[in-house]
């Protein structure tokens, strides 16, 4: 007999999980399929950051906003294309689904260290109350289901499973202070006692790992069945309607529906073709599994797509390195790339755009620097580290010798290393020098915006991100454009159903996260909008199937 189930959802990120957790609390029999052998998706290797405007946890600390500033902006950034029904459907389920989940399961959020909008230019942008982060967990606290959860990734933030928050950057930025010696002594402690416990690595979770984690907890306590190794084939439809998915030749029935959370499609080459600038020199740092399977299950059951966005990824600016394993690490330049005394030059040994800009990937595919070098010196990397490299130069010589970062006497002579153009790195240097000591940047303006600033080095004068390159020897590292999601999915309407080709929703299908279509059309508002819409969207699909249950 086929196994049957209320609601079968494909993925096990934010997206899949809220909406899980949140169908099952109406007392809906729900399964989640895992194509991976760990669960939490991509978002168990992100910030785990999610923008909510006008949050509980804002209007308890008293931050001024209003969801009718904010839908302004967001309206005002991503133009003419924009629908609003959907911004309106997320501005208004944001704050209902943090108050909830806060209620009815393991997920918590506290407001974020001050944030930026994106486009700060823009009227109604906001530089912090709209970012909230997942509060830290205890992975002993999944049990036997912690081998169970994608571990974060060791080269971002979490160097032999030790993991660091958001929270802890003040106190690495005033090490080796006796406060913040005492708070990593504390931390580092625990780790150890870890190891000792023969834990595979560090139990204090952290950002998207630790809302994985929470996310995980809150849907076995529901009683959700999570099933791992476990890639979908297709779905069942029957007139017109989908009835259920097919999982290794196995049929299961969703009486009341199917929700994709897959994941997008960053690991599928011919997709990345067709909606990638520069394809083939592209690194997404997105898992391997994320493959496109939901937005191409979709159609072949009658889905559309939503039209051309404005962007087809949140784009980052990514460094990688192949170990000896065959593993390739990549590593996101989210931190380094704004502090003062790194600059990113193309193969005429020149900038060609602001480093510490969130849009810096635009300025690679316009300018054609792909890949491009980042380029700092004996002080910057002591100070700051750079890439893979920690702070004070933890790794260096590994990765070195790896081949992953390039070192030379001289700046000259690095440029020949690099195959760069040495008169015109020198020149470019000499430049950023002069304009480490006045403060600003007439070529890029790198420095001038709050945003910027926010990721600089907040003790250095006068530009927090602008600093001399001149202390030997010289680093190089090589960067690609990438990304950290796509943003090209199925049409979805405001209860998050699937809308076909004939431009009524598909009975039984619903799409979240990056299998939907970007609310933003690609163009995101502010950090926290990757996370966020995978969750909103798969607490409305939740909510929709729960009361479609009690209607029927």
């Amino acid at each position: 007999m086929m196994a049957q189930y209320d609601v079968v959802v494909v993925g096990s990120g934010a997206a899949g999980m809220t909406a899980a957790i949140r169908a099952a609390s109406g007392g809906l029999s729900v399964l989640v399929l895992e194509k991976a052998e760990h669960f939490g998706g991509t978002t168990s290797v992100s910030g785990g950051g999610i923008w909510i405007p006008d949050s509980p946890q804002a209007r308890a600390a008293g931050v001024d906003d209003s969801r009718a500033v904010a839908r302004q902006y967001v309206l005002d950034v991503i133009g003419p294309t924009a629908d609003p029904a959907l911004i309106d459907a997320y501005l208004d389920a944001g704050p209902e689904m943090v108050e909830w989940l806060d209620k009815n399961s393991q997920v918590h959020f506290l407001l974020s260290p001050p944030s930026s909008d994106w486009y700060p230019e823009v009227p109604g942008a906001a530089d912090h109350g709209r970012l909230l982060s997942p509060q830290e967990y205890d992975g002993k606290k999944l049990g036997d289901h912690f081998a169970e959860l994608r571990p974060a990734r060791e080269e971002f933030n979490a160097p032999g499973g030790f993991m660091i928050d958001l929270f802890d950057l003040p106190y690495l930025a005033q090490m080796p202070s006796p406060k913040s010696l005492f708070h990593f002594g504390k931390l580092a402690a625990k780790f150890g006692m870890d190891k000792v416990r023969r834990y595979p690595r560090g139990t204090r979770l952290t950002m998207g790992n630790a809302l994985a984690a929470r996310l995980m907890r809150s849907a076995i306590d529901a009683g959700v069945t999570l099933r791992k190794d476990a890639a979908v084939d297709r779905l069942l439809v029957r007139d017109g309607r989908v009835t259920g998915v097919r999982v290794n030749g196995e049929d299961i029935a969703a009486k009341l529906g199917v929700l994709l959370a897959s994941g997008g499609f960053s690991a599928n080459e011919q997709l990345r073709k067709a909606y990638i600038p520069y394809a083939e020199e592209h690194v997404s740092i997105l898992p391997y599994e994320n493959t496109g399977d939901g937005m191409n299950m979709g159609l072949e059951a009658g889905a559309s797509l939503a039209g051309d966005n404005l962007v087809n990824a949140v784009w980052a600016v990514v460094s990688k390195m192949t170990r000896p394993d065959g593993y390739v690490a990549r590593y996101a330049h989210l931190i380094d790339m704004s502090k003062p005394g790194c600059i990113a030059v193309d193969a005429k040994g020149e900038r060609f755009g602001n480093e510490a800009s969130v849009h810096f990937v635009e300025a690679m595919h316009k300018s054609g620097a792909v890949p491009a070098h980042i380029i700092g010196d004996a002080a910057f990397i002591k100070k700051y580290g750079m890439g893979m490299v920690y702070p004070g130069g933890g790794g260096l010589k590994k990765l070195i010798a790896a081949g992953y970062v390039t070192e030379a006497p001289s700046l000259r002579e690095l440029a020949a290393k690099i195959g760069v153009d040495a008169d015109g790195l020198m020149e470019t240097v000499a430049k950023m020098n002069r304009y480490a000591e006045t403060g600003k940047d007439p070529d890029f303006g790198k420095g001038d915006t709050q945003i910027d600033i926010e990721i600089g080095d907040p003790k250095h004068k006068p530009n927090p991100c602008l600093g001399r390159v001149e202390t030997a020897p010289f680093y190089a590292i090589k960067i690609y454009p990438g990304d950290g999601s796509t943003t090209v999915g199925l049409k979805i309407d405001a209860q998050c159903r699937v809308i076909g080709t004939d431009g009524a929703p598909v009975g039984g299908l619903f799409a979240a996260g990056l299998d939907a279509n970007s609310i933003w059309r690609g163009k995101s508002p502010a950090h926290g909008c990757n996370v966020g819409p995978a969750m909103v969207t798969g607490f409305i699909a939740g909510k929709t199937m729960a009361e479609s249950a009690v209607s029927a």
